[in-house]
């Protein structure tokens, strides 16, 4: 059983006789404060009542509730005003997180039309509830699997309460029709080390070093040394190639990226102090949408609602930390351009430059890679 406390004051003559007659009937004070003919003390209800049921021409006189019983007090007294702050609460936090515009931002009618049906059918529509981060990220994977030959890159972002859908058209070269001849040449230097020839005459073999523009793969067909017909040649030839990637670095290295988790939470602040409510898992780093709840006139208290996205930040001043950074972002930029059965045979770091604020480093890079591109020709008929 909870019990129950109460603030009394004592006004008389000499109250210090009145106190020391109480100790005497076992009544227990806590917090006694005396004054000029009053003492203040605090008594849970069984003492109380012993101090009510003495007869005497002090006046006794209950001036507040303590503890669970003043905060049960307090809670019934506004309990108006607090029931409509969290039906508010309730009701901006369920506005939150309804979505009021879906944006599709792209120039080509056709390919819009097609996203926003897609998204509709994924229930990311006009006043649908905000949907998680890995169901994004499943609907644009989705997305990208069924329209690969229109979409090259697609982005679906939530600001506010609108989600913006971005996206990148793909470009596929309108390349001349089949039924003409063409020959397979390199696209590049390099070593050849494997011919796959679909239709065509090789006349290349491995191990063979070509330039850019080299005959590869021959569209015209010949029998001993007179050309009997010609084709539109296929294949891919692979070939040892070679590259060198420059990247500069700054020595002072920010690196900023979400994790994916968030979260929204109640924000009180009083003059320069801020704390969440009921927020045991704080983001060390983060970004934080604010919406202001309540503020006073003067500005020294305000309730926030805060939607926070959780940040991985890495800064740091790392000259080591730089050079290897560059070496994988020049490695990047090599596997970026490759294709499938395409790969890095091997790298090294050429040279480091050190400037006051920035690193500079040249890797060389052997890779395998299909050097195969098309050159078309006319015949003359007779």
């Amino acid at each position: 059983m909870i019990r129950k406390y109460y603030k009394i004051k004592v006004k008389g003559k000499n109250v210090r006789r009145f106190i020391k007659t109480l100790y005497m009937r076992k009544v227990n004070l806590n917090s006694i404060e005396i004054g000029e003919n009053f003492f203040t003390a605090i008594v849970d209800s069984v003492n109380l009542e012993k101090i009510l049921n003495i007869k005497t021409y002090y006046k006794i006189e209950i001036i507040d509730s303590v503890g669970f019983l003043h905060f049960k007090n307090l809670i019934k007294e506004n309990s108006a005003f607090l029931f409509s702050f969290l039906i508010g609460i309730l009701f901006f936090s369920l506005l939150s997180n309804i979505i009021f515009d879906v944006v599709v931002v792209t120039d080509d009618s056709e390919i819009k039309k097609i996203i926003v049906d897609e998204l509709y059918k994924n229930n990311i529509k006009k006043y649908s509830f905000v949907k998680s981060y890995k169901s994004i990220q499943e609907i644009k994977s989705k997305l990208l699997d069924s329209f690969n030959d229109k979409i090259e890159w697609l982005e679906i972002e939530r600001i506010g309460t609108s989600y913006y859908v971005r996206l990148e058209k793909r470009i596929i070269k309108d390349l001349k029709t089949e039924s003409k001849f063409r020959h397979v040449i390199a696209k590049r230097d390099g070593i050849i080390k494997k011919i796959v020839a679909h239709d065509g005459e090789i006349v290349t073999k491995t191990n063979d070093y070509v330039s850019k523009g080299t005959l590869l793969i021959s569209g015209d067909i010949h029998k001993g040394e007179d050309i009997k017909g010609n084709i539109p040649a296929s294949g891919d030839v692979y070939a040892e190639v070679w590259y060198k990637v420059k990247v500069t670095l700054p020595i002072n290295y920010y690196e900023k990226k979400y994790t994916g988790n968030n979260k929204n939470v109640i924000n009180f602040r009083f003059l320069n102090n801020s704390y969440n409510v009921f927020d045991n898992n704080k983001y060390i780093d983060k970004d934080t949408e604010s919406f202001n709840i309540y503020s006073d006139f003067f500005n020294l208290c305000e309730i926030n609602y805060n939607k926070e996205n959780e940040l991985y930040v890495n800064d740091s001043v790392n000259l080591i930390t730089s050079e290897v950074l560059a070496v994988k972002y020049a490695k990047d930029k090599i596997l970026s351009r490759l294709n499938d059965g395409e790969y890095i045979i091997s790298q090294k770091k050429l040279k480091t430059i050190l400037n006051d604020s920035t690193i500079s480093v040249e890797v060389f890079f052997k890779v395998y890679e299909n050097i195969s591109s098309f050159e078309y020709y006319e015949i003359e008929r007779e």
